[in-house]
């Protein structure tokens, strides 16, 4: 079975110069400034066919994640053709075109009744501005809905955004500034599956100072410098699995900012969040980075005692572009990170730093006693070198002097291109003050 998703008129506006065809069925292309994206609805393999109709590629079109060892053909009529292997998010890698996501989603599930759910339905954009949850609530985007607006709930309970449909950022009601997309303050038990976010500016999903939060299977394009993807700020007991995320800014970020302290934001004025973050889970996603963040990142605002606990497996990143990092950490406050886990990562393309551990001080930092970074483990790790790598990319490990180091940091079949990296040379690794690192 498979079914293609349709959204209202020309919001978003429609993708030109490639036609998409799937089974049969013509797919709506949509554009945003950062990506194209299509959706669909399946239940197993799925034959597409794409036409280029203003343009000749100027080089191999490629289907990420490679891992999937999709194969794209070239048809006697001048069209290309693959086979995606079933559900999942793919990434249609034409040379001289914005790249285009396919989302091959499994088969949607009816949207729940009841008195406390809120139900936008599909084939209609939704001008909504701010919409705010409280306890026990359900938000439900239908596939091929538009919303516009924002979403914002504190100090609930059991409340879950889902539907498979479109919610787009808006602006404030001032028109001057932009808020997070959705923002979950001092809330418990907290459900966002199933949902696609798009914006220009600003963070996308923010957890302020949550407990037990499930994410799964959301999607993002964000375009601007600030457009981080998840923030976990002073949060404890997060899990996020199945998503694809493509973000001007960091994807994945863990964090704890007391915003009543040192500065404003929009959407959290006031607001503490400055509290310790631990067992985090984050498995099973594709993210794709274009500005200068990190594509996991811890920092830089760490104003508590401690970030612990946290694990990133099988991950696909596809690519992190100009001055931003694969792994990092960056500690510029008081807390001690440890206990870090990556396993079963992929990185298709980088370009600067690929590993990026240091504790330090920078202009987003407030607090005047610094940190300590220990403890943290690098597991089944295959790098895909490109031209732009050799002699420019290099990985950097830094303490904040003698009694803040960076230390206990263990590489294990981490593997750049066909090398198993086994030492810091390997590596291309600068360090300071940093203490007992260990390749096997």
């Amino acid at each position: 079975m498979m079914k293609p998703h349709r959204y209202p008129a020309n919001t978003p506006p429609h993708a030109i110069g490639l036609n998409l065809s799937a089974e049969g069925h013509e797919l709506d292309l949509r554009r945003h400034e950062a990506a194209d994206f299509t959706s669909f609805e399946c239940d197993g393999p799925v034959e597409i066919t794409a036409t280029l109709t203003d343009s000749t590629p100027d080089g191999p079109i490629l289907l990420r994640p490679l891992r999937h060892g999709v194969n794209v053909e070239s048809t006697s009529d001048g069209n290309v053709r693959f086979m995606l292997p079933g559900p999942g998010y793919y990434q249609l890698d034409i040379p001289g075109r914005p790249v285009l996501y396919l989302y091959a989603l499994a088969l949607a599930a009816p949207a729940p009744e009841g008195p406390q759910v809120r139900c936008f339905v599909t084939g209609q954009v939704h001008e909504v501005g701010a919409i705010t949850l409280t306890d026990g609530d359900t938000l439900w985007i239908e596939p091929g809905a538009v919303v516009r607006g924002h979403v914002i709930c504190r100090n609930a309970r059991n409340v879950r955004i889902g539907g498979g449909g479109l919610l787009q950022g808006a602006l404030w009601p001032d028109q001057r500034k932009r808020c997070d997309n959705i923002l979950f303050a001092h809330c418990q038990d907290v459900l966002i599956e199933d949902i696609l976010l798009t914006t220009e500016d600003y963070w996308m999903i923010h957890l302020g100072r949550c407990d037990n939060v499930r994410i799964h299977r959301v999607r993002e394009i964000g375009s601007g410098m600030s457009t981080d993807g998840i923030d976990i700020v002073g949060s404890r007991n997060v899990t996020i699995s199945g998503c694809c995320l493509h973000n001007g800014d960091d994807n994945i970020v863990l964090k704890a900012i007391d915003f009543s302290a040192n500065l404003s934001q929009a959407g959290v004025p006031g607001e503490d969040f400055a509290a310790p973050v631990e067992n985090i889970r984050v498995s099973d996603c594709v993210f794709h980075n274009i500005h200068g963040g990190t594509a996991m990142e811890i920092g830089y605002e760490i104003r508590t005692s401690h970030i612990r606990d946290v694990r990133f497996e099988n991950i696909d990143v596809l690519a992190v572009h100009e001055f931003g990092s694969v792994f990092g950490i960056h500690n510029g406050d008081r807390a001690t990170v440890e206990d870090i886990h990556w396993r079963d990562i992929r990185v298709e393309h980088h370009y600067d730093k690929l590993v990026d551990f240091r504790v330090l001080k920078s202009r987003w930092n407030f607090d005047t006693e610094h940190g300590h970074i220990r403890n943290v483990t690098l597991t089944d790790i295959q790098v895909f070198p490109s031209i732009y790598n050799p002699g420019y990319t290099l990985s950097v490990m830094a303490g904040f002097g003698a009694d803040h180091p960076v230390e206990n940091i263990h590489f294990k079949n981490f593997r750049l291109g066909a090398i198993h990296v086994l030492n810091s040379d390997q590596l291309d690794l600068v360090t300071r003050h940093a203490h007992h690192i260990t390749f096997e």
